[in-house]
């Protein structure tokens, strides 16, 4: 199907399919590099992420171990000795010394933290906060402790408990340790991981919201509506957009605080090289689409459209239309190109023209050979029918056929008028059937055609050849008696006169072969009365006109001769 196609729809489809190829392959080839970078974006994020973390966790487990080994330590095992209960001064010794130990904690720990030691059975509380007294109360260890890090009144706090089997029942313990730490040292590390990663990381709580960095925006707010809606696992990632804009979150859950550490990351601002690199691409894609589109036209508008124009006008000329003329009005090769084809049109018309007024006068002058030319046979036959007649003193018929036959080629030896009425047609004929009726007894004739076609003209000598044709070749076979009928009929376009014989007949393929010789050029095997007579009717009625053939009923031949109403009207 592609080779049946012009050269220009060929380029135009192969510059279709290059174009295509390269935008899939530019589109695949970006997909694939967003795809890589994105996935390091992740990668990156969440390394970020848990370096951060694992600081926290790792502050955190420094509180929560040095909360489990305090009450390992001597001092605390002397300041619950019995015996200071009646001297009061060697416990307070033996406190200032635990509260001493605890303070060089807090100046060797990164976090400042606020420890504090419960002594259930002694009923005695050790502080490190300077500013606040707090008395022991029953009350506040008769539930059991939380064994993890609980959030309260924006601070972190833990407990331990010595034994560490009393945490269900503190009130029993020898020891409650209570650690905390502020918010704000979170908040420290937050600010300080966004200064070195250029990260925006915050800490989420499903009940008790977020801890953000000093900078924290409203982003933070829309993404905590995000992670309150999701079902988070222990780690991971997901995309959302926030204000037409794509960002890239990542958690991970902190197992010792029950928090989660949060980090989130603007894809656009990243990929925005290689988006922009994107655009530029499909906009200069764009342009040279607009711009083919335009060269494209001109090559259409300056070569196609001549290139077709001389293309049907080679092909109204191959078909025998040799009035065509092709105009451009562009001066260009193409002016010349259509200037010499139309003059080459011109002269093949002249000739053309040329040779059908000599195939013309050919015709005419075949005709006035056919009207000029004596069968001998014919005429033999009739002198020798009237010398028998003569002899057998049958003057009837010998005046019959005198008149008969000098009426017929009085006919058909006028050359004046090519042409002739229906009725002048018809006289000739009967006078010819009259003629062959004598000399044939077993041959018969009837003639019906209407009166208002009597008028009607057509070419000289027509029917003749058609009637002459079916009595050689159908009735003088026989040996039965033959019948020859001629109708006519016409519409307000076309006229048609029947011949209708009963004679021998022909077979398909005779009947074929004489049809094929009737538009075959003339050659010495073939008959030119019929030739000649539907050559005739074709050239001046179109190719319409002429002569049929088809079987009769009874087996023998019926030819039709029709032509146009209109010609002579």
């Amino acid at each position: 199907m592609f080779a049946r196609l012009n050269v220009f729809t060929k380029i135009t489809l192969l510059f279709v399919a290059l174009l295509v190829l390269v935008l899939f392959l530019y589109t695949y080839s970006n997909r694939e590099s967003v795809r890589v970078i994105e996935h390091e974006i992740q990668n990156n994020t969440m390394n970020h992420l848990s370096t951060f973390a694992d600081s926290v966790e790792s502050n955190i487990y420094q509180l929560s171990l040095y909360g489990m080994s305090i009450g390992q330590d001597s001092s605390i095992q002397e300041y619950q000795r019995p015996d200071y209960k009646d001297v009061p001064y060697e416990r307070v010794k033996v406190g200032s010394a635990i509260l001493e130990k605890m303070n060089l904690y807090n100046a060797a720990s990164k976090w400042h933290s606020t420890i504090t030691l419960y002594f259930p059975r002694l009923q005695k509380v050790i502080s490190t906060d300077y500013y606040a007294y707090i008395p022991y109360e029953e009350d506040e260890f008769s539930k059991p402790l939380s064994k993890s890090w609980a959030y309260k009144h924006n601070q972190f706090v833990w407990y331990t408990t010595d034994p560490t089997t009393a945490i269900d029942t503190p009130g029993k313990s020898r020891l409650i340790t209570k650690i905390s730490f502020p918010v704000y040292h979170l908040t420290s590390m937050l600010d300080q991981n966004k200064l070195n990663n250029k990260g925006d990381p915050f800490m989420f709580h499903p009940e008790f919201g977020l801890i953000s960095n000093t900078s924290g925006n409203g982003t933070l707010t829309a993404i905590q509506s995000k992670l309150k809606e999701m079902t988070l696992q222990g780690k991971g990632g997901f995309t959302t957009t926030l204000d037409r804009t794509e960002y890239y979150v990542s958690y991970i859950h902190s197992d010792s605080l029950g928090w989660y550490y949060v980090d989130y990351v603007p894809m656009q601002q990243i990929l925005g090289p290689i988006t922009n690199s994107r655009n530029l691409f499909y906009a200069s894609i764009a342009v040279l689409i607009a711009m083919s589109v335009v060269v494209l036209y001109v090559l259409y508008r300056s070569v196609q459209l001549p290139l077709l124009q001389l293309v049907k006008g080679t092909n109204r000329l191959s078909t025998g239309d040799f009035s065509v003329r092709l105009h451009h009005s562009s001066r260009n090769e193409f002016s010349l190109l259509f200037a010499r084809f139309n003059i080459m049109a011109q002269r093949i018309q002249e000739l053309i023209e040329n040779v059908y007024e000599e195939q013309l006068r050919r015709r005419e002058a075949t005709l006035k050979q056919l009207q000029s030319q004596i069968n001998p046979h014919f005429l033999y036959n009739c002198l020798f029918y009237i010398k028998n007649m003569a002899r057998m003193k049958n003057e009837k018929a010998v005046v019959a056929m005198a008149l008969n036959l000098g009426e017929y080629y009085r006919y058909i030896t006028r050359s004046e008028n090519d042409q002739a009425t229906i009725k002048e047609e018809l006289t000739m004929v009967k006078n010819y059937l009259e003629i062959q009726a004598l000399r044939l007894e077993r041959m018969h004739f009837t003639i019906d055609v209407p009166d208002d076609m009597l008028h009607k003209t057509l070419p000289r000598l027509s029917l003749q050849p058609i009637v002459e044709n079916a009595i050689i070749h159908g009735i003088e076979p026989r040996t039965e008696d033959g019948h020859i009928n001629i109708t006519g009929h016409h519409t307000d376009e076309m006229c048609t006169i029947t011949v209708e014989d009963s004679g021998l007949g022909m077979t398909e393929n005779q009947m074929q072969e004489l049809v094929d010789n009737l538009n075959k050029p003339l050659d010495g095997n073939m008959g030119c009365g019929t030739w000649n007579v539907h050559q005739r009717l074709s050239f001046l009625y179109g190719e319409d006109a002429g002569l049929s053939y088809e079987h009769t009923p009874g087996g023998g031949v019926k030819v039709s001769i029709t032509w146009y109403n209109n010609i002579n009207e």
